[in-house]
């Protein structure tokens, strides 16, 4: 009966939904100020790792105190039992199996980080997971499936689901595609959460034998979805696209709602902070580092946690009514940029209209040196050199022509442990030093 606290929690985060600036700002002002004494407290690591940086609890009182916090970093995480991070000490010496939760990350951009998670904070996780999906129009009697790396869930089949109550079905995206299609035609799901360029790669096999499929809502994340691949999937599925951007160590950071203008952050579950290269938050229309402060992971906190993420805010109210604050879209991975030998960094972003070139099926900008890139190109047929050459010309404008452009014509491209399909990378040397 574990769920039932899940939901519980679920029936007071929609009522939060309805709260104002001032009572968002009170409570998470608490929150704040709860959880960073209690990690304190409560942690060896985080009692260590804030003596280290004289740090005191007393000394967070408001949300502006939180810029007095160092930042976690994924890497001291790896190198610490997660033991020593966890808040909860065993009855009996020892915990007994099932009291703790072992995830893991992707691992996508290097060595995955292991998380030794509780019950209750999984259940706040959970809670906001279900959240973000209603605000998109999902409801609990609706079949789901879930198109990610594996078709395994993490979880395991629930008793509820035997009395059609959240439904779901798990595909993978290294199956082919005429078994994923046949086994949407044979579910028949309201709802659809995937990977998008895995949904991009069915939406294409679709087109090419014009065909459509209805399926009234898709979500996309754990990948950075631009414009044209959100045409793409909504004209093949017939369906109301919605962006969520979220995480495995703290679940969803923040939803799409149906006023499809920008992305409302949890602002009841954490503080999301947007900053450049100098630890400032950056203005409107520019990117920056995505740090997160979990404010409801008592058990394995995350405090001023550094993502790895890129994205821009969004100003002002959303016209659904919901005073939380809003991301205008997730730009990428830090390693997920160019650097000019400028010094300019460019956002992978600015590459999405090479999504319109008919003849390419699947694109991957890789950055190695200083002084060039490697274009990595799946054709859909046999390419013709002079549109190799447009295809090496137009990658090169978008980079100011500051940059070399190396071709490389390959049958397919690999895809990361996790399953994702990255399309840009930067392997410079020293990159990581480069971030906030």
């Amino acid at each position: 009966m574990k769920w039932w606290k899940t939901y519980r929690i679920l029936a007071q985060k929609r009522k939060q939904l309805r709260w104002s600036e001032e009572e968002l700002k009170r409570y998470r002002a608490w929150k704040l100020r709860e959880l960073v004494k209690f990690a304190y407290n409560n942690s060896p690591f985080y009692r260590k790792f804030y003596e280290q940086h004289g740090i005191h609890p007393d000394q967070i009182q408001t949300e502006e105190d939180l810029k007095r916090l160092p930042f976690l970093e994924k890497e001291s995480l790896r190198h610490t039992d997660p033991l020593q991070v966890i808040t909860i000490k065993p009855k009996d010496g020892s915990f007994q199996e099932g009291e703790l939760m072992v995830e893991v990350t992707s691992g996508s951009t290097g060595e995955p980080l292991k998380i030794k998670r509780t019950w209750r904070d999984l259940y706040y996780i959970k809670a906001n997971d279900i959240r973000a999906f209603q605000q998109t129009g999902f409801r609990f009697f609706h079949r789901q499936v879930i198109l990610k790396s594996s078709t395994t869930s993490v979880t395991g089949r629930h008793w509820f689901e035997r009395f059609g109550i959240l439904r779901k079905y798990w595909l993978s995206v290294t199956d082919s595609l005429e078994h994923n299609v046949a086994r949407l035609k044979e579910i028949r799901p309201h709802h659809l959460h995937g990977y998008p360029n895995g949904l991009v790669e069915i939406a294409e096999f679709l087109q090419d034998r014009k065909e459509t499929f209805t399926i009234p809502i898709i979500c996309t994340g754990a990948e950075v979805m631009d414009r044209h691949m959100r045409q793409k999937i909504s004209e093949a599925f017939n369906a109301e696209v919605f962006d969520l951007y979220g995480v495995r160590e703290v679940g969803n950071v923040a939803w799409e709602c149906q006023a499809h203008q920008g992305m409302h952050n949890n602002d009841d579950s954490m503080i999301v902070e947007i900053l450049d290269e100098n630890g400032h938050e950056v203005s409107e229309g520019t990117d920056g580092e995505v740090v997160v402060t979990h404010l409801d992971s008592f058990d394995y906190p995350f405090i001023r946690y550094r993502l790895g993420d890129r994205a821009l805010r969004q100003a002002g109210m959303c016209p659904c009514g919901v005073a939380f604050s809003r991301l205008n879209s997730i730009t990428g991975r830090d390693d997920a940029r160019i650097r000019l030998p400028s010094g300019r960094w460019i956002t992978g972003m600015v590459f999405q209209e090479l999504r319109t070139v008919p003849w390419l099926s699947a694109f991957r900008i890789v950055q190695d040196d200083a002084a060039s890139v490697k274009l990595q190109v799946v054709p859909k047929s046999t390419v013709q050199q002079d549109k190799l050459k447009a295809l090496v010309a137009q990658t090169s404008n978008l980079m100011h022509g500051e940059l070399a452009v190396v071709p490389e014509v390959l049958n397919k491209l690999e895809r990361d442990k996790s399953g994702k399909l990255r399309a840009v990378i930067c392997r410079l040397p020293g990159e990581k030093e480069n971030k906030v």
